[in-house]
Order: structure tokens, then C-alpha cells, then sequence
């Protein structure tokens, strides 16, 4: 997994990016709690120092140091930078303005900016169970927010983490399509570092203008296992997945995963911190489930009758 994705499968795709978006999922919440005393900025820069290190020692140890050292490195730090640097800090900056779940609501709109991506760079063609398949989950990523009850609102801090979704969206396609002569590891690692030196540099320049966003939260046994689990989980593993399984479905097949988030939060929400179950954003996470099975048609997933009628 770590050194090729030659082999993937379509089934193996998608158990990547599920595992990718439900690791993800679990740092929202640990986020919310790490916000009452850290300041956006700073949590961020420590998150990507302690989500990068272990994928960076990994990658030498997997790869070796010559291809560490002969990366496309101007490439891979500038994707990374722009889009998983700036996008993580306005996804953090967002969900302070907000909540946990505004992240998740956001990332509702990944297929949109997936699918721009590969008609207007691909030509890709938007056949019609694919465009079912888009509806469905868009309806679902309604549902699985909350919004279809009431529960979820749109404000600034939303769209903060929507521009964050689109530079998401970008860099993964850059990362997938743009770096192909690097394996998972190597690829999640070089566009990691460039997101960390991005936002390393924003924090120097807080710190130095000292702008709010730099305070320096509790440092205890509690907070550090969630530094850890929103760091080292929802970070480095979750992006090495993410990276894995995108390489194989593509964009915008690998975003329909992301229409789950809000679900999988809730999920979490219910377990951790006793929330009650939403069966709106259950039905919206079926949806989801739905909608992904209808674009995979063609890799032969589920049985392609459809192909006969011109619909895939």
C-alpha cells in the first residue's frame, strides 16, 4: 500500500477513501475541543509538524533516500502549499468561526468542485447515471449536514471551509495527475511538507505581528492524546488513504466519500460526547452509499446491466 498502487482495485479504492474520510472525521470533534484553549494558527502548525514527521521517516525507510532526494520537490511543495497549506488553515480558521460540523458541511460540495475539475482539465463526460449518481449525493450530503432539519447554518466561517474544499479538490488532482513518477507515501509526504512550510511561514508572521490565533493550548495527558488523534490519524494516516484510493477513482468519484463526513462526525458525536442520532443524516449517508455504487457502474462493483443502455 505504502510503495505502489500499480495493483489497486476499484474495491480496495474505496475502502481507502472511506477509511480516509472516517479517520478524517475523527478530528473534527478533537478539534473542537482543542479550540477552547489553542489558538487556530498554532494548533494548525503543530498538527502538520506531528502529521508529517512520521510519513516523512517512513518514506526513507520504504522508498530510500535517493528517492526522497530526486522527488519533484518545487512541484510537490508547491501543490501542497497552496492547496492543503492555505486549505488547512482556512478549514481550522473556519470551523472556530463555526463549529465541528460546518467543516462537514463544506466538504458537501466536493463532488461540484470534482467534477469542474475533470470536465474543464479530463473532458470528462457527464453521462447520465453519473449525473444521477451526482445528485444523489449532493441530496445526501444535504441530509448527512443536519441541514434538512434545521440544524446547520451558512455564515462565514462556512465559507472559509468551502474555499478550503476547492483548494482540497485542486491539489488532490495535482497530487494524483502531476506526480505520478512518486508512490502514495512519497506523494501524501512531499505535498504534506509544502502545506506545513506554508503554514509554518503564516505562523512566524503571526507570531511576529502577534495576531490572535498563536496562544499555546493546555498541554496535558488528555490534550496531547487528541493533539495525537487529530494530528497523526486525521492527518498523516487519513491523507496517506486519501492520496491511495484517490490515485485509482479519480476526483471526482474519490469526493463522493466526502458527502459522508457529516455522518460519520455525527456517529462519532453520538459515541464520544452522547449526541442524539440524526435518522436525517443517516438516510443522507444511505444516499451517499447509493450515489457512489452508481458512478462506479463501470468498474464492475456492482453488476453494469446499465452499460447496455449508453448510461455509463
Amino acid at each position: 500500500m505504502l510503495s505502489r498502487d500499480s495493483t489497486l482495485t476499484p474495491l480496495t479504492a474505496n475502502l481507502s477513501c472511506f477509511a480516509a474520510m472516517f479517520t478524517w472525521s475523527v478530528g473534527f470533534p478533537a478539534a473542537d475541543v482543542l479550540l477552547q484553549s489553542w489558538g487556530a494558527i498554532s494548533l494548525i502548525s503543530t498538527r502538520q509538524l506531528l502529521g508529517v514527521a512520521p510519513l516523512l521517516i517512513a518514506w526513507v525507510l520504504i522508498d530510500g533516500w535517493r528517492q526522497v532526494a530526486s522527488a519533484p520537490w518545487k512541484r510537490g511543495l508547491g501543490v501542497g502549499g497552496l492547496g492543503f497549506g492555505l486549505g488547512a488553515i482556512l478549514l481550522l480558521v473556519g470551523q472556530q468561526l463555526s463549529d465541528p460540523v460546518t467543516p462537514a458541511v463544506a466538504a458537501a460540495m466536493m463532488p461540484i468542485a470534482g467534477a469542474l475539475l475533470e470536465v474543464v482539465f479530463d473532458n470528462r463526460r457527464l453521462r447520465p447515471m453519473l449525473m444521477l449518481a451526482i445528485i444523489l449525493v449532493l441530496l445526501g450530503g444535504y441530509l448527512a449536514t443536519g441541514m434538512g432539519s434545521g440544524e446547520a447554518t451558512f455564515e462565514l466561517g462556512a465559507l472559509l471551509c468551502l474555499v478550503a474544499v476547492f483548494l482540497f479538490a485542486w491539489a488532490t488532482r495535482m497530487t494524483t495527475h502531476h506526480i505520478t513518477n512518486l508512490s502514495p507515501i512519497g506523494k501524501t509526504t512531499i505535498t504534506l511538507m509544502g502545506g506545513t512550510i506554508f503554514i509554518w511561514v503564516t505562523y512566524i508572521v503571526y507570531l511576529l505581528a502577534n495576531f490572535p490565533g498563536i496562544e499555546i493550548g493546555i498541554i496535558d495527558t488528555h490534550n496531547i492524546i487528541l493533539l495525537l488523534i487529530f494530528s497523526v490519524a486525521s492527518l498523516g494516516i487519513a491523507q496517506l488513504m486519501w492520496i491511495w484510493g484517490a490515485s485509482k477513482l479519480g476526483i471526482l468519484v474519490a469526493s463522493f466519500h466526502m458527502n459522508a463526513v457529516p455522518f460519520y462526525v455525527m456517529v462519532i458525536m453520538v459515541v464520544l460526547f452522547g449526541n442524539s442520532w440524526s435518522w436525517t443524516q443517516t438516510s443522507g449517508a444511505l444516499l451517499v452509499a447509493i450515489g457512489v455504487l452508481l458512478s462506479q457502474l463501470r468498474y464492475g462493483i456492482v453488476q453494469p446491466y446499465v452499460c447496455n443502455f449508453g448510461l455509463v
